[in-house]
């Protein structure tokens, strides 16, 4: 189960509304007993869950990951200490998955047990699909990495940074702070992606998050004056732009893979511009898994250690406090930067208010 379909938000947005407005998930299913094994505690809870899953055998996992770097690694793991499971995948994006969840929900099809991503639980929750659930492996979780209502935890994280071509631009003149952006030197000289979940409307949320609306719109009116390349493509092309010397500087995309490009030999490096943009990969457990014990034993393994420095084997950057990235930098402890951690679901929510400032000051 390793295809995706391509689908859009406003597709999954309307699904959302035609569950919600049939009343969520309903029909049958094992969603009491999933709800005493999803919140259950107590020194006998892995043994309870073990003994269950034996019984399911499986679990099926709708994921956003890379399949060869994260994933397949993660699944290897964990059949290797719970031989008994047998995982499946599906992958796609977040919108992937979530259209995915609720098209089979609604035509009371329960075949998946976890589902993950950056915006995959903010849509799921609103329809209705998912459920608490608790795990003693994000005890030392911070605030900011697992829900108050217990609908997901970390797995990932991401962090926006600047990056710029290190043939172009100096590292001793490169962007240090979002008033630098305004320095003359870099009009037409920087780009981004017109993503509505990254680039420059996620930059300009973060802002207005961080500073205010009035502090926010002030600055914005003045960036827009700088004109910057909206580039429609993913974060991942914007950086190659700036390998390849078409564009100087990148505004708001992932450290960890200009990284990637850098260990590669690649001219170019990144800076992180205070605060910096923090995004979670979150993963939740649906409202009817069909294999509930196996699906909470997937989620102990994916919060602890053992899971998160695999997830650090991978290239990935670890949720857990204490697991560095396996470039520690990446990681704001260890790179010196302050992360601005939105809440997820009002980020969900203020996607489309942020794509419409950014339409208005930075296109046409």
């Amino acid at each position: 189960m390793k295809y995706r379909s391509r689908v859009t938000a406003a597709g999954v947005a309307m699904a959302t509304l035609a569950l919600a407005g049939c009343g969520g998930a309903g029909g049958t299913g094992n969603s009491g007993d999933s709800a005493k094994i999803a919140m259950q505690t107590g020194s006998d809870r892995t043994k309870a869950l073990t003994a269950g899953a034996k019984k399911e055998k499986h679990l099926l996992w709708y994921t956003t990951m890379i399949p060869d770097q994260l994933v397949e690694p993660l699944v290897k793991a964990f059949e290797a200490k719970y031989p008994y499971i047998k995982v499946d995948y599906y992958r796609g994006n977040s919108t992937d998955v979530a259209q995915k969840t609720v098209q089979e929900y609604k035509s009371r099809r329960y075949k998946v047990d976890l589902v993950d991503g950056t915006g995959t639980s903010s849509l799921l929750k609103e329809a209705g699909v998912l459920q608490p659930f608790k795990s003693p492996q994000l005890a030392d979780y911070p605030a900011d990495l697992k829900a108050s209502d217990g609908y997901w935890g970390t797995e990932l994280q991401y962090f926006m940074a600047l990056a710029y071509n290190t043939k172009s631009v100096k590292p001793s003149e490169a962007p240090k702070t979002y008033e630098d952006l305004l320095d003359p030197r870099w009009k037409g000289k920087m780009a981004w992606s017109t993503s509505d979940t990254s680039g420059g409307p996620l930059f300009l949320g973060n802002l207005i998050d961080a500073w205010g609306k009035t502090k926010a719109d002030a600055y914005i009116h003045k960036l827009a004056g700088q004109k910057i390349a909206n580039l429609d493509s993913s974060g991942r092309a914007v950086i190659d732009q700036v390998v390849s010397g078409q564009q100087p500087i990148a505004l708001e995309v992932f450290n960890d893979q200009v990284e990637v490009s850098k260990a590669k030999g690649a001219p170019v490096d990144w800076v992180p511009l205070n605060p910096v943009t923090a995004q979670l990969s979150r993963i939740s457990l649906v409202k009817q898994p069909p294999h509930p014990n196996a699906a909470m034993l997937f989620l102990d393994f994916m919060f602890s250690e053992a899971g998160q420095k695999i997830i650090q084997a991978g290239g990935g950057i670890p949720g857990k406090p204490g697991v560095d990235a396996e470039v520690p930098k990446l990681k704001p402890e260890k790179g010196g930067f302050k992360a601005q951690y939105m809440d997820p679901d009002t980020t969900f929510k203020q996607t489309t208010q942020w794509s419409e400032i950014y339409k208005q000051n930075f296109v046409g």
